[in-house]
């Protein structure tokens, strides 16, 4: 029996020493993974920073495509009234 033991017990060493080894797998695995979540989140957040930036271009350049038209309406307006005024003289 005492070889008996001593051979559960090393199989039981086996055993354990097999799963520390798959715990530091998995342990490594998940450190892994949690690195590329963070890389992911940071490109997303530099792809948010690149649209909201984008999109505040866009709007400057219709606010100033507007501004423009209605110089231009304000000026077409200020040419009919003299012309109408041409016209009543």
């Amino acid at each position: 029996m005492n070889n008996s033991d001593s051979n559960s017990e090393q199989n039981d060493t086996s055993s354990e020493l097999s799963s520390l080894k798959l715990a530091l797998i998995a342990a490594a695995i998940t450190t892994i993974g949690d690195g590329i979540a963070t890389i992911a989140a940071l490109t997303a957040i530099d792809e948010a920073k690149i649209a909201e930036k984008n999109d505040s271009k866009a709007q400057k350049d219709l606010d100033e495509k507007l501004l423009k038209m209605q110089r231009q309406i304000d000026r077409l307006s200020r040419e009919m009234s003299k012309i109408k005024h041409m016209q009543l003289k």
